[in-house]
Order: structure tokens, then sequence, then C-alpha cells
């Protein structure tokens, strides 16, 4: 028989996405952190999408009587910007995101009134480079991805606009095919990722990078893109399409789930000569790696005397840190995550159980 709770009577509709979106003025009921509704809102990214549809159906199925969360894909800041916005029924109860939020962000879930907060690792994913099946497959390090795909190029010391076309142009053994990559857009995460550990890694030792005083203005120098057209910033959940639809040679960034979901059609290039794959990625020997994170409001939970915004936040919990979501053969895998060790895995269960609130 599948664990229950008692559905809810919702005192009034869930708000509309341009709700979620644009702060509205609220009637008084909805301002009120005891008002109720009768089901979860999550927001996720769009490189967590999978797994969070996935927990949703699993947590639906699982427990008899809950009404099936409402589920928002937005970017990762975004997501987040959402989740710390405040408390109350007008505001999300979940977040799941790609990377753990900032101690900015943190302090601002805190100064919103957002301060009971659970937060639990649910896995492992990674940001890759990715090409059509039957193309040629590079090992590009990070020094010739940013030295490809930078705005400047260093020239005997002066920074000049970056006019490489070719890769082989950039170092010995690559191919003799145009530098055309497609990727997210800024406001995506998995760009924030490549950006932090892929460009970045790139650039950190080049001498006159490192000459620079300001380090707002040597990560602008690392980051900052060619914008002549061999760099294409698109939608995140769009990369894949692009990327079968681009001329031969042409390089995708994405996720390891998307890469995953493409089922054999693109085929992941090595970087600093490690190729993604689980064990690279639960080592962390491949450098883009990135943890999955899930926070919950603890302040929304609705306890056994009907105070609170909604009911469900400790089963979905409990579902996510379960085995057969987040553990070895979990359905999680199925969405490019790769699972956490052992002692993680029940560090991340007690947590759960407990409701533990994180004090970063």
């Amino acid at each position: 028989m599948r664990p229950t709770f008692a559905p809810l009577r919702a005192l009034a509709p869930l708000l509309a996405l341009a709700t979620l979106l644009i702060p509205l003025a609220a009637p008084a009921w909805a301002q009120s952190p005891m008002a109720l509704r009768d089901r979860l809102i999550v927001v996720h990214s769009n490189g967590t999408a999978g797994a969070s549809q996935l927990l949703s159906r699993s947590f639906t199925d699982r427990f008899a009587g809950v009404v099936e969360p409402t589920m928002r894909n937005l970017p990762n800041a975004m997501s987040l910007d959402l989740f710390c916005a405040g408390i109350g029924p007008q505001t999300p109860d979940i977040a799941i995101v790609a990377r753990r939020m900032s101690r900015t962000m943190f302090e601002t879930c805190q100064s919103n009134g957002v301060r009971d907060i659970v937060e639990l690792q649910i896995g492992l994913s990674a940001v890759v480079l990715a090409v059509r099946r039957g193309e040629p497959v590079a090992s590009l390090t990070s020094r010739q991805i940013w030295e490809a795909l930078a705005a400047e190029r260093l020239v005997e010391g002066e920074f000049v606009p970056n006019r490489q076309t070719r890769w082989s142009q950039i170092g010995p053994g690559l191919p003799d095919q145009e530098i055309n990559v497609v990727m997210p857009t800024r406001q995506y995460g998995v760009r924030g990722v490549f950006e932090d550990l892929v460009l970045e890694a790139g650039c950190r030792n080049v001498r006159g990078i490192r000459l620079l005083f300001e380090a707002h203005y040597r990560r602008e120098k690392c980051t900052t893109l060619r914008e002549d057209g061999r760099v294409r910033g698109i939608q995140a959940v769009d990369v894949t399409a692009a990327l079968l639809a681009s001329p031969p040679g042409t390089i995708g960034l994405m996720t390891y789930d998307q890469l995953q979901a493409s089922g054999g059609n693109l085929l992941a290039l090595p970087i600093d000569g490690v190729l993604p794959m689980p064990s690279t990625i639960f080592n962390q020997d491949y450098g883009p790696t990135r943890t999955v994170v899930l926070y919950a409001k603890r302040q929304h939970t609705r306890s056994q005397q009907g105070v609170g915004v909604v009911r469900g936040i400790r089963e979905f919990l409990s579902e996510a840190t379960s085995e057969a979501a987040f553990g070895p053969g979990g359905y999680l895998a199925n969405a490019g995550l790769v699972p956490l060790g052992p002692a993680e895995r029940a560090q991340e269960r007690r947590l759960a159980e407990r409701m533990t609130v994180t004090s970063r």
C-alpha cells in the first residue's frame, strides 16, 4: 500500500506562471504564510529538468492522495531568485538547480524571510562539449578552448581581437575545421559552469591575464566571447537540435543529461585529457563537474495542526533521497545524474529525514 497524506482543499486557485515570474499585489490571504495550497510548486533549471520531472512523477505515484506538483522550468539564477523572493503560497516550495547557491543568494533568501532552508545534494552532473557521431573527436585543453572562443587573444603582450578561424590554428593535431560553437546564453547555469570551470581554468595561467590587477577585469578577459558569428548563444533546451542541424565540425555546449538523451547521436569531447563518464564525474576527475542541489523551505511545511503553506515537502525530500531515486541504478541516472557515494547518500538522507536547516 502506498503511503498517504490527506489532500488539501485549496483556499484559492494556484497562481498562474505570470504571478510566479512577476510579483503582483496579492490579496490578504495570499500574503499570509498560513494560507494553504493543494500542491507543491517546484522550480528547476533546464539542466535539472529531466531529474525534476522524474522526481515529480515518482513522488505523485508513491504517495496516495497527493496532487501532482506544479513544475516551472527557468534559468538556474532565476529559479533561485524566485525561491528566495519570500515565503507564502505565491512563492515556490522547492528549487532543484545545478549549482549550489552563492553566499550572496543565501543572504538574499535570509533578508526576504526565507530562513529555514533545507539543502540536499542529490547527485553529480557535468557540462560537456559534444559533436555529432561520425565527426572528429578532438581532445581539447581548457587553454585551447579559451584561445578559440575568447573575444581577444594576447599577441606580444597586447590584447587584440581574436581572428583565428580554424581549430588547426589553435594547436597542432587539432582538426582543420572552422571554429563554430553553439551554446546556451548567459542566463543559463550551464554557461556559468562553463565560464567558471573551463574558460577561467584555461586562461588563469596566461601571463598577460595573471598580471591584470583587478579580479573582475581578469574574469572579463577570460569569459567574454567573440561576437563574429563563430559562437552562437541560444536557449539551452535548443542546443541539441541546433547542433544536429549545424554545419560539419560544429561543437555544442550542453549538460551531461542532454548528451545521454541524444541516444548516441552526439559524442562528448575530452577536456584536458578526461572524457566525461560516470566514473570521471563521480571522482571529479572531469573538470566541469557540478553538484545537483535540491532546496526546500521548511517554513512552508504544513504541520498536523494545519499550520503552514502546503503538505508534501517532507515526502518529496524522502523520494529524492530514496535509493530508488538517487542510488546506484536509481531512476535519476536516466536523467544524467551520477550517484553520490554510499556515505554521502546516507548523510543526505539523514538531512532529509530531519529536515535539517542549512547554515551555509
